[in-house]
């Protein structure tokens, strides 16, 4: 009976990790690396410290198939490192205590030019955007929970880049890059007219990452760090729905131990009730 009762519960567990796996080889992670994007990263380690990137797309690999050279290409790296900086230096003499604004710097690994904002911790954060406990609460109650063997709690934000305009205050960054750097270097309004109309196929990302493993999304990716979040949209999309989606399974507990215990009140009835035929047989 003890055997029986603990083969039970290791079938309940391994029905509960399954439940709760999910195959990673399932999603096509390609458009994690889009170079033709506008990114916003989040990272947030264990020490509750937190980690905001902005970075704007340089777009090296195309300016290349259109002719420019290597030479040409570093021209323009350098003015769309000028117009980032300037926008690192106005948030840093907006910096609030707990808060550290960093320089500009080259993302190799997605070719993009960005800074980086650093809190101590969430309060921190909050306090340099200015963000009240009230408009928290307001975002986080956006909950929905579903399911009942295996319970989903689903939690719905906006997208940081949460309207046209706030996407347009981004690209506008890279617009004036090139037109700084098409005017000044005698770049022919044809060149630029194409180099801009790529910018309007660019993508808008936000990669959440934490070092909680239970924090899921619809795309996600794992290093050596941080497990990842990541949603992506369009400008239409994010004119059309700019809520993003996390959400977190878990067991409900109580009502698996009430299965468990019927399973096992059943098992114990059947044991019994097997028992008292072969007895009535063998007294025959």
């Amino acid at each position: 009976m003890k055997k029986s009762i603990c083969t039970l519960f290791l079938l309940i567990l391994s029905l509960l990790s399954f439940c709760g796996c999910k195959n990673s080889s399932e999603i096509d992670k390609s458009a994690i690396y889009e170079t033709n994007a506008f990114r916003i990263m989040r990272q947030a380690n264990s020490l509750g410290q937190i980690g905001l990137s902005y970075i704007f797309p340089l777009n090296s690999a195309y300016l290349s198939t259109l002719g420019f050279d290597e030479e040409e290409v570093k021209t323009y790296r350098f003015y769309l490192a000028t117009y980032v900086n300037a926008l690192a230096q106005s948030n840093r003499e907006r910096e609030t205590e707990g808060t550290t604004v960093g320089t500009c710097a080259y993302f190799a690994d997605i070719d993009g030019i960005g800074f980086s904002i650093n809190f101590e911790n969430l309060e921190a954060q909050k306090r340099f955007f200015g963000v009240e406990d009230d408009e928290q609460e307001s975002v986080s109650s956006k909950q929905k929970i579903s399911g009942f063997f295996i319970k989903k709690l689903e939690i719905s934000t906006t997208f940081p880049v949460s309207s046209s305009k706030s996407a347009g205050d981004l690209k506008m960054i890279c617009v004036m890059a090139i037109s700084s750097w098409c005017n000044n270097d005698n770049i022919s309004d044809t060149r630029e007219e194409e180099i801009l109309k790529n910018l309007d196929e660019t993508v808008y990302i936000y990669d959440f990452a934490t070092q909680e493993k239970g924090l899921q999304s619809q795309l996600m990716y794992q290093d050596d760090y941080f497990y990842h979040n990541v949603f992506i949209k369009t400008l239409r999309e994010i004119e059309q729905d700019n809520q993003i989606i996390f959400w977190v399974t878990y067991a409900n507990r109580p009502v698996w131990y009430a299965f468990a215990l019927l399973l096992v009140l059943f098992g114990v009835g059947a044991s019994l009730a097997i028992s008292r035929i072969k007895k009535k047989k063998r007294s025959k």
